[in-house]
């Protein structure tokens, strides 16, 4: 369990197989990283409706930096026994928008928390290269490894977490917004649309056994568009600090 992996320090960079110091800070880092990324995720809808003249998530209360405001306890669970799961969504009124604007407000609700998630990942790519890979996280790995282990792990997870969250979210299924994309342009009614409002939730079920089995097809789209960007993000970041 990924869990486990955190707390014997044994992720990314390090190896162990009992609960040590080190994976404390590993916990602390997944505690920032997933609540970041899962907060700031809903907070962009909520923006983005705004922007376009609906209150309802700032009357809710959703427009703010508190967990609790956010965070859905199934979610959190499946988030951290399976490896997905997602927050409270903010609610959004798209009759509130100007009927001109309407299709193109609804798009950019739909993909504000994916195009957040994307930029996350991308920044804290910086911190991970800045960390790991130059002359100032060595020296920083010697005179406070501790300091060093945090940020480099928060870096990563912060790193990967968002990619994922983007990528999950982007697929066709209810409620992710990759299904409420496609809604934008496709009649409320159209049978697809209805077949996938009705069975998403059984379709992730079944890829999660898969993937117990061996293979989900979730994991590997997720994996591999992942560490394409993933390789993409660093070699940036190690051209832009270290020269490549």
């Amino acid at each position: 369990m990924f869990i486990w992996d955190l707390l014997t320090n044994n992720v990314f960079i390090f190896s162990g197989d009992a609960p040590c110091r080190e994976g404390l800070f590993n916990l602390l880092a997944f505690g920032v990283a997933l609540m970041v990324a899962l907060m700031l995720h809903e907070i962009a809808h909520g923006y983005a409706a705004l922007s376009f003249g609906d209150h309802t998530a700032k009357l809710s209360g959703r427009l703010t930096l508190d967990p609790t405001k956010h965070f859905n306890l199934l979610g959190l669970l499946m988030m951290l026994l399976v490896g997905f799961g997602w927050a409270n969504p903010v609610p959004v009124n798209p009759n509130n928008f100007n009927p001109q604007k309407k299709t193109l407000a609804m798009v950019s609700v739909s993909l504000a928390g994916v195009v957040t998630n994307l930029v996350l990942a991308f920044f804290s790519t910086a911190l991970l290269v800045l960390v790991y890979m130059t002359r100032w996280g060595m020296e920083l790995s010697t005179n406070n490894p501790y300091v060093w282990q945090f940020l480099i792990m928060l870096g990563y997870l912060m790193m990967s977490l968002n990619v994922s969250f983007a990528l999950f979210n982007l697929l066709p299924l209810f409620p992710l917004d990759g299904f409420r994309l496609i809604s934008c342009f496709v009649p409320e009614y159209n049978k697809v649309l209805l077949f996938l409002r009705r069975y998403s939730f059984y379709i992730i079920i079944a890829c999660v056994f898969l993937g117990n089995l061996g293979f989900s097809p979730i994991s590997w789209y997720v994996n591999t568009v992942g560490n394409w960007l993933i390789g993409g993000f660093i070699d940036f970041w190690s051209w832009l600090l270290i020269g490549g």
